[in-house]
This record gives structure tokens, C-alpha cells and sequence, in this order.
């Protein structure tokens, strides 16, 4: 019995101190920062629908965030801006047999800018910003497979993930 117990403080230990050490990133927003907001990526590319992807990704990832509430963007204290300048989609790996594509590289170019619209300053800003992921297609045998629109949607969240990031913490 005294050993149970002995074990089962251990445990409630460690869980505390592993609960003490998970808290979110310092804001890096100056204090007067109340709240975001996100336009309408602009699209320079010919990939329909990419600014509306990723313009609701990067919202819901602010949202899901917590920290500053997410505002219309003409009403916001800071504006992310952001404009998709290039996306590519690269064959990565072929089937020696049937010469098939096994695996896809799909890239994302972006600008992106936090501007204070308080001080009409722009707070961070990153050119010619490169995000990428991978898709392996049905023809790939043993492994996970998934589609084009999937893993358009997987780069939407990371991208969207990033921006919130580097927005809020800095890196």
C-alpha cells in the first residue's frame, strides 16, 4: 500500500511539473495591441482559390490561438497582410516501372506583413517567404497516401500556423 502511494505521488509530481512547463510563447505585440486582423490574401498566381484557403486558415489559427482576438481588418490594431507570389508543384519521386509520380512537392511563395495600425508602422514583415509540403500519390504502395486537394488544405493549416506564429512570437 505505502509503495502505491509512493508511486502515485511520483507520478502526480512529474504530471505537475510537466503542467508547469507547457504555457504559450510571450506575445511579442506591443500591450496596446488588442487585436488582429487578417485581409484577403491577394493571389499572383494562377491557382484559383489559394487566397481563400489561406486566408482562413491564417484566421482560424488566430483564433484557436486565443491571445488577441481576431477583428475585421479595417477596425484592427494590427493587420496581417499577405500576398502569394508564386506555387509550385514539383514531381519528387517516380515508380521505376511505370514511370508514375509517387510523391509530389507542392510550394507556397509568399510575402507577408504585420503592420500597427496605431502607428502605422509595419511590426514584422517577411519577403519571399517558402513553405512546402509532401503528397504521396495511390500508386505509392505501403505508404500514406493522400490527394492533391488534402494536402493543399495540410499546407493551408501550416502556413496559416506559421504566419500566426511569426506574427505573435517572433520566429
Amino acid at each position: 500500500m505505502i509503495k502505491r502511494l509512493a508511486v502515485v505521488c511520483r507520478l502526480s509530481i512529474v504530471g505537475l511539473l510537466f503542467l508547469v512547463g507547457c504555457h504559450p510563447a510571450a506575445l511579442i505585440v506591443p500591450s496596446y495591441i488588442q487585436n488582429v486582423g487578417v485581409e484577403i490574401f491577394k493571389n499572383s498566381t494562377s491557382y484559383f482559390g489559394l487566397e481563400t484557403s489561406l486566408t482562413q486558415n491564417t484566421i482560424r489559427q488566430f483564433q484557436i490561438d486565443g491571445r488577441l482576438p481576431v477583428e475585421d481588418p479595417s477596425k484592427s490594431d494590427l493587420l496581417v497582410r499577405c500576398v502569394i507570389k508564386k506555387y509550385v508543384e514539383e514531381p519528387m519521386f517516380y515508380d521505376t516501372k511505370t514511370n508514375n509520380v509517387l510523391q509530389y512537392r507542392i510550394s507556397i511563395v509568399y510575402d507577408l506583413a504585420a503592420v500597427d495600425q496605431r502607428e502605422k508602422k509595419t511590426f514584422a514583415e517577411d519577403l519571399d517567404k517558402i513553405h512546402s509540403v509532401y503528397y504521396n500519390t495511390p500508386d505509392y504502395s505501403g505508404a500514406i497516401t493522400e490527394t492533391k486537394e488534402q494536402a493543399l488544405d495540410r499546407l493551408g493549416e501550416e502556413i496559416g500556423k506559421a504566419i500566426s506564429r511569426r506574427v505573435l512570437v517572433g520566429y
